[in-house]
């Protein structure tokens, strides 16, 4: 579609060279330019606003009106809401006047301290589709162009409009004019929104106070429910932790007994398995010396070929210790024999001619 209207233009810019006045041309070329601009590709309406903020104010500074970086559409959502005007600017780079109507008018400070004050600002270039668009809804055809738009109900009413070179007095004056005469407007659709608002408020107070008393009731009622639940609750709460409580006790003293009961049996096992204790002074002998976790030391001889085992045998049969689960220790150098190495030989296992270790407890597995 753009490559159609482009060819157009071509042709039509040629023929009109040749016989209208530069002037009339000059018009007519910005116009098509404007047309092709809205058949081409552009982002959303939201990227367009942004662009032109970043634009103009490249271009003319920081001293502007505070465009609104929306949509014409959002931007005119928002100055209802808030009852208030939305003034709008509609850019036209291509016309000769563009660039010292902004500069002298539009950013003078009479003019953007004003604007700023007392309206809700939007700017758009009409080479893109959303200033475009709505030049056309203002039946736009000269430029520089601005429009106050004001808001009642869901219409929106055309209330000034200053197009063409106008000097910041003239503008202010039309501004100030709209103002005057159709301030009342927009108080008076502020006043209905604050009635409708403050009837509905006062619909929602009384329904929230009849709401409130039901709730009261069904509060009291669920809260005696409530009592009731967990005075039962409790109850069976303390029946069942009783009877947890006592299961518990009788667990553990049957644990208690059977462990007492396997620890004798080890105990006799290991003892009556032991093999006889070398004689004193016996040559090439391995004598142990075992420190258990109370405190007491025991030793005894044995033959160097024996295995570690034996110790853990020795060690079982000890009266006094009652630890079914451990380890063998050797503190210097630290070495930890465990029952993994029950075949190693005490000569193998360095305890020879003697070795001094002690009981390392894991009863907590």
């Amino acid at each position: 579609m753009a490559s159609v209207v482009q060819l157009t233009f071509s042709v039509a810019a040629f023929v009109g060279d040749r016989v209208l006045p530069i002037s009339v041309m000059r018009a007519a070329r910005g116009m098509m330019r404007s047309a092709i601009a809205a058949t081409a590709e552009h982002p959303d309406a939201k990227t367009q606003a942004r662009q032109f903020i970043e634009q103009f104010t490249a271009e003319y500074g920081d001293r502007r009106p505070n465009w609104v970086e929306e949509s014409w559409r959002e931007a005119a959502t928002l100055a209802h809401r808030q009852f208030r005007f939305l003034f709008v600017y509609l850019h036209s780079p291509e016309h000769e006047d563009t660039d010292s109507y902004v500069s002298n008018v539009l950013c003078s400070s009479q003019v953007v301290d004003y604007v700023n004050q007392q309206f809700l600002c939007w700017g758009g270039d009409v080479r893109k589709p959303d200033a475009f668009n709505l030049s056309g809804r203002l039946n736009i055809s000269t430029y520089p162009s601005v429009a106050l738009l004001a808001f009642s109900g869901t219409r929106t009413k055309l209330v000034a409009a200053a197009q063409g070179k106008v000097r910041p007095q003239q503008l202010l004056a039309a501004l100030q004019r709209a103002v005057d005469d159709q301030g009342m407007l927009l108080t008076a659709e502020r006043l209905e929104q604050e009635e409708r608002e403050m009837s509905r408020r006062l619909l929602a107070e009384q329904n929230a106070e009849y709401e409130a008393s039901l709730a009261a009731d069904r509060e009291r009622d669920a809260r005696r429910q409530e009592e009731r639940r967990k005075a039962d609750e409790e109850a069976r709460q303390a029946a069942l932790e009783e009877a947890r409580a006592r299961a518990e006790a009788e667990a553990a003293e049957q644990r208690r007994l059977q462990a007492i009961a396997s620890i004798a049996a080890r105990r006799e096992q290991k003892g009556a398995s032991l093999p006889p204790e070398p004689a004193a002074g016996t040559p090439g002998i391995a004598t142990i010396r075992v420190r258990l976790p109370d405190g007491k030391n025991q030793q005894r001889r044995f033959e160097p070929s024996m295995t570690v085992q034996v110790l853990y045998d020795w060690v079982d049969s000890l009266e006094g210790f009652d630890s079914m689960h451990y380890s063998l220790v050797c503190a210097f150098p630290k070495k930890v024999f465990e029952r993994s190495d029950a075949a190693e030989t005490l000569e193998g296992a360095g305890l020879v001619p003697q070795g001094a270790l002690f009981v390392q407890v894991h009863d907590d597995e």
